[in-house]
């Protein structure tokens, strides 16, 4: 839902149709136009156009029509779309210099090893579709930053910000009272402003769940583009961003993401001069929600297979312990699941999905959250069994000797170029669903046949004894057995676990095991005896 706030007009060869859709329309093609593009257009800047094409030519075109040319690179594809982004802002004072400048730090910043998700594909992904620039700019920086995952800043970054943060021992990042220019000779009036946007008060802590990393990716972006594009511009694409700040309900007010960024931004517009019309105003909040369902529309995919393949990478990135394959504990394993479950457990839909001035429609909204909310749900329940599987391995881990290395109970992840050795996949087989009790059938297939998307380093697919555990227990019987999943596991809620499964699950599943695991080889069996009596 991009668009710009200077429509200055030029002439282009071979105008595209926007096939992508309207204002309000490019995410969600039943909803109608409300607002004209026109509106924004004072009589003095107005000019005579062939057709509405000529402005609306396909940004899916400079970014998403190449989503399936094999023969252009990440790089030069970001470079293109973000010349394209500016000639369509009526842009002509930056070099080739400035480009490589720009999209290498994005492609550096998002190509770190700790991105799994949030990578350069990511930002192609959300801003497909978008018809006008300045949203398509927010998408290429609103993730720039990941403080808290990528360990800190890139020297690169930290020379773009400068001057803005204090960082402090323990991970605290505070926005310094005095914001200043790099240089140091003067305030940095545009950083005001989207500290402003932002609702962030000089010398204030940032919160690493709750806006740091789009604070720091705003500054990133306002920076690098102050010179080439006027200020109100600077700051819708710092709005665009804000907005993508994900899983906030309404305030004690009852004002929504959308109310309260509008209030925001028209409180900067008058404090700053921005000279930024209603009309801007209400379609510079539309395009930024738009970016901001965009971000999300992971969560209502009809695919909740591939949902939970993205929920995997996510896995990677949150959990330093995970990205070192071979060798994460079973108890690291254990507790990233269990954060991550209790993260579903707790997430609304609702929280997700905004709109604004009817932008997009209600009924759309409650498409994409009924989606999200069905995602949730298997999502949940997909984890809690996972979570009950490592959990019995960890039990088995904590009475024969004490957590181990993952590898030592399930055997080797497969990996290109290695030979196959033996894992607890060749014993484990899912059990056939007792038609008795009650199962989810999409979560058991997911466990079964395993998540779509590619594979992830620390983990399988598949998940066989996560499924031959839920085939044997279903819904209540899983219930029942969580309540033992705890993070670290003990002695006691070990033998509680075990003991609330089937004594044959425990031997099927410990006699593998035993053969795995060589040096414990002699307690499993012991285990596998007194639970075969």
């Amino acid at each position: 839902m991009g668009f710009s706030l200077r429509l200055h007009f030029k002439k282009k060869k071979n105008p595209k149709k926007d096939v992508a859709g309207e204002l309000d329309g490019s995410a969600h093609p039943k909803t109608e136009r409300r607002l004209s593009l026109r509106t924004f257009l004072s009589p003095g800047v107005q000019r005579k156009r062939k057709s509405v094409t000529n402005f609306d030519r396909v940004f899916s075109g400079p970014c998403a029509a190449r989503k399936e040319k094999s023969n252009v690179t990440m790089m030069q594809r970001l470079v293109t779309c973000i010349r394209d982004c500016l000639v369509e802002l009526d842009s002509e004072d930056f070099s080739d210099a400035d480009l490589e400048k720009w999209a290498v730090l994005i492609f550096e910043s998002m190509s770190a090893p700790t991105r799994m998700f949030h990578g350069i594909q990511h930002i192609f992904d959300v801003s497909h579709g978008i018809s006008k620039p300045l949203p398509i700019l927010g998408a290429f920086f609103h993730d720039i930053i990941y403080y808290t995952i990528d360990g800190g800043l890139s020297s690169d970054q930290a020379e773009v910000i400068k001057g803005i943060i204090d960082e402090e021992e323990g991970g605290v990042v505070r926005l310094k009272q005095n914001l200043v220019l790099p240089d140091g000779s003067e305030e940095d009036k545009l950083v005001m402003a989207v500290a402003s946007i932002f609702n962030i008060q000089p010398g204030q802590t940032l919160n690493p769940f709750l806006g740091l990393n789009e604070f720091l990716s705003a500054v990133v972006a306002v920076r690098c583009l102050r010179d080439h594009l006027p200020f109100k511009d600077l700051a819708v694409i710092a709005a665009c961003i804000e907005a993508t700040i994900p899983f906030r309900k309404p305030d004690t007010h009852g004002n929504t993401v959308a109310d309260n960024l509008y209030n925001n931004l028209k409180s900067t517009n008058d404090t700053f001069d921005m000279q930024m019309t209603q009309d801007e105003l209400v379609i510079g909040v539309q395009c930024a929600i738009d970016l901001s369902n965009r971000d999300l529309d992971n969560f209502a995919t009809p695919n909740h297979a591939f949902f939970l393949s993205n929920t995997w990478n996510l896995l990677h990135e949150f959990n330093i312990d995970l990205r070192y394959t071979f060798v994460y504990r079973i108890s690291s394993f254990a507790l990233a699941i269990k954060k991550m479950s209790t993260f579903f457990a707790n997430l609304e839909a609702d929280s997700l999905y905004n709109s604004f001035h009817n932008v997009p429609r209600e009924e759309e909204i409650e498409r994409l959250t009924m989606a999200a909310k069905k995602n949730i749900e298997i999502a949940s329940r997909y984890l809690e069994a996972k979570l009950l599987a490592i959990s019995v391995l960890a039990a088995l881990a904590e009475l024969t000797g004490g957590d181990a290395p993952i590898s030592l109970f399930l055997g080797d992840l497969p990996e290109k170029n290695l030979p196959n050795s033996p894992g607890l996949e060749d014993y484990i087989q899912p059990a056939p669903r007792d038609t008795t009790i009650r199962h989810n059938t999409d979560v058991y297939n997911i466990l079964e046949r395993g998540r779509e998307g590619g594979e992830t380093q620390f983990d399988l697919q598949n998940s066989p004894l996560a499924a031959y555990l839920y085939g044997v227990l279903g819904e209540d019987g899983l219930d029942k057995s969580l309540k033992y999943a705890v993070c670290p596991m003990d002695e006691q809620n070990a033998r509680l676990l075990l003991d609330s499964l089937p004594r044959e699950t425990v031997t099927y599943i410990a006699t593998p095991c035993a053969k795995l695991a060589g040096t414990r080889t002699e307690k499993l069996n012991q285990l596998v005896a007194e639970y075969s009596d």
